[in-house]
């Protein structure tokens, strides 16, 4: 069961990185292409900033969500890690954990009642509901909360595996387990 879960969210994390590399380049080409057609053609694409703006939003929570993997957040370090014990270290890790799951917790929670409340509002130029922005929130939570957990109980979910597989180097049946030896 544990083997299958932590499976299932390494093939999710390298399904978001590549909504995120092609959600980056859909918003390039989308805010290019309409910068030229104004400036070039006197005209423009009505829905161009709608449909980037929700690309830019689910790319920013994307990318929160697989940097809480990676460990690519910010950090204050008040005591130079080289002067730190390892008993620490660690307990410092887990504060850190603890304190993405309680963000996690909140965006869930609230990142949920805030899809529901603005579902019935509807976006002008492309007329999706609003809600669609903010979709994205409980999502990511649920990433960043298995994180966060896998790290508190000092979990290994084969993080070696999905960083040599998304470069290029590894292979995708390491990231389902199966070079376990």
């Amino acid at each position: 069961m544990k083997n299958g879960i932590i499976t299932f969210f390494n093939v999710v994390h390298i399904a978001l990185v590549y909504l995120a590399k092609f959600m980056m380049v859909a918003m390039v080409l989308i805010i290019f292409v309409n910068v030229v057609l104004r400036y070039v053609f006197n005209s423009g694409l009505m829905w161009s900033e709608e449909v980037a703006l929700l690309l830019a939003v689910w790319f920013i929570f994307i990318a929160m969500s697989l940097g809480v993997k990676q460990g690519l957040h910010i950090n204050i370090t008040l005591i130079p890690e080289s002067r730190q014990s390892p008993a620490v270290r660690k307990v410092l890790s887990w504060l850190k954990s603890l304190a993405a799951l309680a963000v996690a917790l909140t965006m869930i929670v609230h990142g949920w009642k805030l899809v529901g409340f603005t579902m019935q509002s509807i976006m002008p130029a492309t007329q999706w509901p609003a809600g669609l922005l903010y979709a994205i929130l409980p999502l990511s939570a649920i990433v960043i909360i298995y994180e966060s957990l896998m790290d508190i109980f000092g979990i290994d979910t084969r993080d070696k595996a999905v960083d040599d597989f998304l470069a290029g180097v590894g292979s995708f049946k390491d990231v389902l387990g199966g070079n376990r030896g």
